[in-house]
C-alpha cells in the first residue's frame, strides 16, 4: 500500500509513512490524540461533509467549528480558513476533499506555514485523486462505498515517522514490550480487509477506467454545467448533480421511478442534533452558512458505480430532463 500511495503523490520527494486502521474515522480520532493539539482544541471543519469528520473532533475532546464552503468547488479553502482565523482562535483546520475531488495541498501547506495552525486533510473518498504533501497528513477511507473499497478500513499518510508510529501503537492498545504504555484502543485493520486491499490495488486501474466511462456518459447526457468543475479532470467518489434549485423535484421524480438517490451531505452538519449549538466560523451559532444553505436546494447524488449500464444512465438522465427542462 505504501508504494501505491507513493505513486499517487509523484511530486512528494519526502518518504511517506502509511498506517492502516479499522476505518477512516478511527484514523482521524487517533491522529487527534497523537497530534499534540491542546485539550479542547478548536478545529475548523466544513459544514458540508459526512458526520464522522466532525464527530472525530468532538469524540476526542475537541471543539468543531463549522465553516461555509467555496461556491464553485464546495470546499473549505485556505481563504475561508484565514477569514475564520481573523474572527476567532483556531488550533487546527480539517478540510475535506469533498465528494472525492482533490484539494490544493500546496495551498494548505502554505496556510500552515504562514499561520502556524495545523492542517489535517480528510480525503476519505479521494484515494486515487488526492496527492499527499510532506507537510500535511491525509486520511483516506477504504469503506465499501469508496472508489478503492475493501469493505472497511482507513489510512493515515504522513511524512512524520514519529506521528505514524504513535498512531500505529495507539491502534493496538498502545502495546510496547507486551504492556500498554498509554490508553490505546483496538483500531487495527482486519487482516482480511488488508488482503482485499492488496487485490484491489491490482484491479483499481480497471475499476477507475470503468467509472470514468460512466462519468463521461452522465456528462454527455446531462451537460457539463450540471457537474462539479473538477469532473473534467477527476473521477469523483460520489457524483453530485446540480439541479439549479430543483433538488426536491428531481429527488421525487427519481424516487417514483425506483431510482435510488442520495442527497450527500444534507441536511448539513449544523442541522444534526449532535452538532446543534456548535460555533459557526468562530462567530457563534446565530451566523448563517449561505453557500451550504443554497446547495441544499441544488445538489442530488446520482447512482454512480462501475456496474451501471448505458441503459441505466439513459434512464436516470431521461427522468432528470423531464423534471428540469
Amino acid at each position: 500500500m505504501a508504494d501505491f500511495i507513493a505513486q499517487m503523490s509523484p511530486t512528494c520527494r519526502t518518504p511517506l509513512h502509511t498506517v492502516t486502521f479499522s476505518s477512516a474515522t478511527t484514523a482521524l480520532e487517533l491522529y487527534f490524540r497523537a497530534s499534540g493539539l491542546p485539550d479542547g482544541a478548536r478545529i475548523l471543519v466544513p459544514g458540508l461533509t459526512f458526520s464522522a469528520t466532525a464527530a472525530s473532533v468532538a469524540i476526542t475532546g475537541n471543539t468543531p467549528v463549522f465553516s461555509d464552503v467555496d461556491p464553485d468547488t464546495w470546499d473549505l479553502t485556505p481563504a475561508i480558513a484565514r477569514a475564520a482565523l481573523e474572527k476567532g482562535p483556531l488550533d487546527a483546520v480539517l478540510p475535506v476533499a469533498i465528494y472525492g475531488y482533490p484539494l490544493d495541498m500546496d495551498a494548505w501547506a502554505a496556510f500552515e506555514a504562514e499561520t502556524g495552525v495545523k492542517v489535517i486533510v480528510d480525503a476519505a473518498a479521494a484515494l486515487g485523486n488526492q496527492h499527499v504533501h510532506a507537510d500535511v497528513p491525509v486520511i483516506f477511507s477504504l469503506h465499501a462505498t469508496k472508489p478503492f473499497g475493501v469493505g472497511e478500513g482507513g489510512l493515515l499518510v504522513t511524512s512524520d515517522a514519529a506521528l505514524a508510529d504513535k498512531c500505529r501503537r495507539l491502534s493496538n492498545f498502545a502495546f510496547d514490550d507486551g504492556t500498554s504504555r498509554a490508553i490505546g484502543t483496538n483500531a487495527k485493520m482486519a487482516e482480511a480487509m488488508a488482503a482485499y486491499g492488496l487485490a484491489q490495488i491490482e484491479r483499481f486501474p480497471a475499476v477507475q477506467a470503468r467509472r470514468r466511462e460512466v462519468l463521461a456518459a452522465y456528462v454527455s447526457a446531462l451537460g457539463t454545467k450540471h457537474f462539479h468543475p473538477k469532473t473534467a479532470d477527476y473521477v469523483p467518489g460520489t457524483l453530485l448533480f446540480d439541479t439549479e434549485g430543483k433538488a426536491d423535484a428531481v429527488e421525487a421524480a427519481l424516487t417514483s421511478a425506483n431510482i435510488q438517490i442520495r442527497k450527500w451531505y444534507f441536511p448539513p452538519l449544523r442541522e444534526h442534533a449532535a452538532f446543534r449549538g456548535a460555533d459557526i466560523a468562530g462567530q457563534g451559532v446565530s451566523n448563517e452558512l449561505p453557500v451550504i444553505e443554497s446547495l441544499k436546494s441544488r445538489l442530488v447524488g446520482l447512482p454512480f458505480h462501475a456496474f451501471l449500464s448505458d441503459e441505466d444512465i439513459s434512464h436516470v438522465a431521461d427522468c432528470i430532463r423531464k423534471t428540469t427542462v
